[in-house]
């Protein structure tokens, strides 16, 4: 990725523009809970995935943080749009072979280091129908409890109804984003108990999803 480092601060303003442009001409109509994040501090966001919306929709909203996001490794070779990732600084997860997936991680630890942010769907792939919650990967957790960065959780319900999977179009609709406070779980947990926190942070970001769902009926 090093000959992109230069033109990295471009792609990542021209990102931005993307983001927010596909977020207006959505017609998506937000209802926000956002907790305070300190303009100081990197995170790493945990957010359910409905959509692909999602990622512009979170990326526009925390932009001050930059989050750089963790994406299954076949995204990367897609022409254009894969070189366009590694300029943007996202990090390829190699899902099915664990020697390159543990690499994989430890890359997002090094940049996490020098002062990223992270953003990690962590039920690993698109969850359309919006109903529940799959199960969560642990790799989310290793990357939380070796970094020791504070998590914002992030619930968020309806992107499925604005842009479906398998569908080309965008219906403009109502999407409700519930950032949850942040959490320094390293300070609670140990590496042993990964397990443990996925279930945890599974039934915490769960329960806020239903809270969502009720509030918009």
């Amino acid at each position: 990725m090093g000959h992109f480092q230069g033109l990295q601060p471009v792609v990542r303003a021209l990102e931005m523009i993307w983001a927010r442009s596909t977020i207006w001409a959505s017609g998506t109509q937000l209802e926000l809970e956002l907790a305070e994040l300190d303009p100081e501090q990197n995170y790493i966001f945990l957010a359910n995935h409905q959509s692909h919306l999602d990622t512009p929709l979170i990326l526009s909203l925390f932009a001050r943080f930059k989050p750089r996001f963790l994406a299954r490794d076949s995204l990367f070779r897609i022409p254009i749009f894969g070189p366009g990732m590694r300029a943007c600084g996202h990090f390829p997860l190699h899902r099915g072979n664990r020697r390159q997936s543990m690499q994989d991680i430890q890359l997002a630890m090094q940049k996490v280091a020098q002062g990223e942010s992270i953003l990690i769907f962590p039920e690993g792939t698109r969850n359309p129908q919006g109903q529940d919650f799959l199960d969560f990967q642990i790799g989310a957790f290793l990357i939380v409890l070796k970094t020791g960065l504070p998590v914002v959780p992030l619930v968020l319900d309806g992107t499925n109804q604005v842009h479906y999977k398998g569908r080309y179009y965008i219906r403009p609709g109502k999407v409700r984003l519930r950032a949850l406070p942040p959490w320094r779980v390293s300070a609670e947990y140990s590496l042993k108990q990964r397990d443990k926190l996925k279930q945890d942070l599974w039934s915490l970001m769960h329960n806020n999803f239903l809270e969502l769902k009720n509030e918009s009926e």
